[in-house]
């Protein structure tokens, strides 16, 4: 019984919950959906009604002013106002008593006339005060309205609604529930892990541990660090069949013992042989007590999961809307364009994030991480709350400032707490723990942003954003207090400039970096986090279709990173997963070449999310491979740092590039011109390490 097995067992009992969780999930999706069917209808023809009613009003007035029915002038005018009033109005008619049609916006499609002449139709005149439902002709659901008085009986308003509006309106319903469920799927398992996850995990290998020990003879017995545990009882059951076995071993160790203290002729004549056995299964088998393994570390490492996941929730809550945002506030300018004031709160926001790194390991180191990540939580959640108050761009980036400063501290923070409580041969199943909290947010937080801010504002979205971040601190409050005993740390330092320059001015750094790094950021937060939600709602979409757009990014990481991760086993194939995924991220920015419509927007998102998840693993690896002889000379530490630096610069260009391209040209020529430009940096790493590296590499 491996680890491997007993994390199998652990798959299953958890994927035997999301299944339950699921299933409820999709059948409340069932009915959410089939609820809105229902329920739109009525909807839409009492919003109908109430416009239908301003035209009716007019025309009785017309005609008691004494204008004959048939001779009525302005009905088309009035028409295209009705257009203006409600867009989804697709025709609109005028008919007498007898179902003739006398004025009409457009022509009736096929079937329509003979729909105002039927006699349920007409009999409707008979309740000019009824609301009248929906009823669907063709390829219309038509709303029918008596033109009656008192006095006589005119004929009849017509207005209809084309069935695709309807069926626009049910998908992006039934779009939000399928975000919802993804969603809450995703909560279910990070709840799942942070309440039982990997105490039940911890609790499978000892179990597994004490199987293996049986089977290999070792039946020394083992005193607990944990007194309530999963599997309590039977771990108890078998301390307990231990313990008798080691009790008849000592009892038979001891009657070999005391036969051979009597004399000569009264020992037992199988006495030499019995002492001869008892030696070889002492030989064989172990007994007595061993000293339980030290899992305090195992135990403290998953406790970052929850922290971060809230609190990263809070920040990627803003990234479907913030741009919108922004754009509301601003006002002129003298010589800064409306597109670059709009990517500015990104990129300084970014720019926060990759120059305080470097000083916030620092503190880190000095303060703690617990105390590290309980006051980044509490300033940004202040800045999420100024955010939400914000009258201007100005204070604005202010407030965005507090948030980045929190979001850098948190992050530092985790990072290093998962280095301090991780091993070597542990790392990369830690960090696979860090990340994927900070994956499972950007699942979550873009698309339920959007359909909060579309639904209950954005300043409110902001709102649960400073209160998510709060209730973050809660849950760093769970985190160990003091830092973790590290055999051989060494202490986190700045790098200097000149070993900044030098590295950048050093080939095989600047191969990995300049052409893989900061191009793969560049792209993420020009194309995602500034061109998208900008775009869809300039193409008369909603911020809660940008939400959705990018879950679909985060979705593609979570999903394929881990795959094409364990598909990075050699320098080769990591050259090649780094230049491949460069050039399948940028035609997701060349197929808006193709269309500009949201379709088009899901495959390009969908390209980038692909081809960010195929180099994501390799590129961080690569620096370990072409840097070695830095990494011995400076430091693991500065070649990363320096690394993580410039990466996080090429974040903070992002925004401003693509608001230069938007300026100059349009929005879907600034997918264009950066997905071509990071093609060419794919193509460009590809050719460069085939050719040149090869040799640089074999020397160091």
């Amino acid at each position: 019984m491996n680890n491997t097995y007993l994390r199998g067992i652990y798959l299953r009992l958890a994927g035997a919950v999301t299944l339950v969780v699921m299933i409820a999930l999709v059948a409340n999706a069932v009915l959410s959906h089939r609820t809105f069917e229902q329920a739109l209808a009525p909807q839409m023809a009492s919003k109908v009604a109430s416009v239908g009613a301003s035209v009716r009003a007019l025309v009785l007035k017309a005609v008691e002013n004494g204008v004959p029915f048939n001779e009525l002038y302005g009905v088309n005018e009035r028409f295209d106002d009705i257009k203006d009033e409600a867009p989804e109005v697709t025709y609109v008619a005028i008919a007498d008593a007898q179902g003739a049609i006398r004025h009409e916006h457009s022509k009736a499609p096929a079937g329509l006339p003979e729909y105002f002449k039927s006699q349920p139709v007409l009999d409707l005149l008979k309740t000019p005060d009824a609301v009248p439902p929906a009823v669907r002709v063709g390829s219309m659901y038509m709303v029918s309205m008596p033109i009656a008085s008192p006095d006589q009986t005119l004929g009849m308003l017509h207005i209809g609604v084309d069935v695709r509006f309807v069926d626009e309106m049910v998908l992006d319903m039934l779009f939000d529930v399928i975000v919802v469920l993804v969603v809450s799927l995703f909560f279910t398992l990070e709840l799942l892990h942070f309440m039982a996850g990997a105490k039940l995990e911890a609790s499978l290998k000892e179990l597994g541990a004490a199987f293996e020990r049986g089977a290999s003879g070792n039946f020394a017995t083992r005193s607990r660090l944990r007194d309530e545990q999963a599997f309590g009882t039977l771990l108890k059951l078998m301390d307990a069949t231990l313990a008798r076995i080691n009790q008849s071993y000592a009892a038979l160790a001891k009657d070999v013992d005391n036969g051979r203290h009597v004399p000569a002729h009264e020992r037992h004549p199988g006495l030499t042989q019995a002492q001869t056995g008892l030696q070889s299964l002492g030989r064989r088998m172990r007994f007595g007590t061993d000293k339980a393994p030290d899992l305090a570390e195992e135990s403290q490492l998953p406790k970052v999961r929850a922290p971060l996941f809230v609190f990263i929730l809070a920040e990627e809550l803003t990234r479907s809307f913030l741009p919108g945002y922004v754009n509301e506030l601003q006002v002129p300018m003298a010589g800064i364009s409306p597109q670059v004031v709009v990517g500015l709160p990104i990129a300084l926001f970014m720019f926060i994030v990759a120059i305080g790194q470097p000083f916030l390991g620092v503190y880190c180191e000095r303060v703690g991480h617990r105390r590290t990540m309980l006051v980044g939580a509490a300033i940004a959640a202040g800045g999420f709350l100024a955010t939400a108050m914000a009258v201007g761009v100005f204070d604005l980036l202010l407030w965005r400032s507090l948030c980045a400063l929190g979001y850098a501290m948190v992050f530092v923070a985790g990072q290093a707490y998962v280095l301090d409580h991780a091993t070597p041969t542990t790392r990369a199943s830690s960090f696979a723990l860090f990340v994927g909290a900070i994956m499972a947010a950007t699942v979550c937080g873009p698309s339920i942003g959007g359909i909060l801010a579309d639904n209950i504002g954005v300043r409110p979205t902001f709102f649960i954003a400073a209160l998510l971040a709060a209730s973050s601190i809660l849950v760093i409050r769970q985190m160990p207090a003091t830092r973790a005993a590290v055999q051989g740390r060494q202490a986190v330092r700045l790098p200097t400039l000149r070993e900044i320059g030098g590295l950048v001015l050093n080939r095989r750094f600047m191969t990995v970096t300049g052409l893989a790094a900061m191009p793969a950021k560049i792209l993420l937060t020009g194309v995602c986090f500034y061109l998208i939600p900008l775009y869809i709602t300039s193409v008369g979409s909603t911020q809660a279709m940008a939400g959705r757009i990018l879950m679909t990014y985060a979705v593609m990481m979570v999903v394929l990173a881990p795959v094409t991760a364990t598909l990075a086993t050699t320098s080769e194939r990591m050259h090649w997963l780094v230049g491949g995924g460069l050039a399948v991220s940028g035609i997701g920015g060349l197929i808006m070449l193709a269309g500009g419509g949201v379709g088009w927007v899901f495959l390009a998102v969908t390209l980038v999310g692909l081809g960010q998840s195929m180099s994501i693993s390799a590129q961080s690896a690569l620096v370990s491979e072409h840097c070695a002889p830095e990494i011995a000379r400076l430091g693991e530490g500065v070649v990363y740092g320096v690394y993580r630096l410039l990466e996080r610069i090429g974040n903070a260009l992002g925004p401003l590039i693509a608001a230069a391209l938007v300026l100059r040209f349009d929005y879907r020529t600034g997918f264009v011109a950066i997905g071509g430009a990071v093609l060419a940096c794919g193509v460009g790493f590809v050719l460069s390490t085939r050719h040149g590296t090869k040799p640089a590499l074999a020397a160091a």
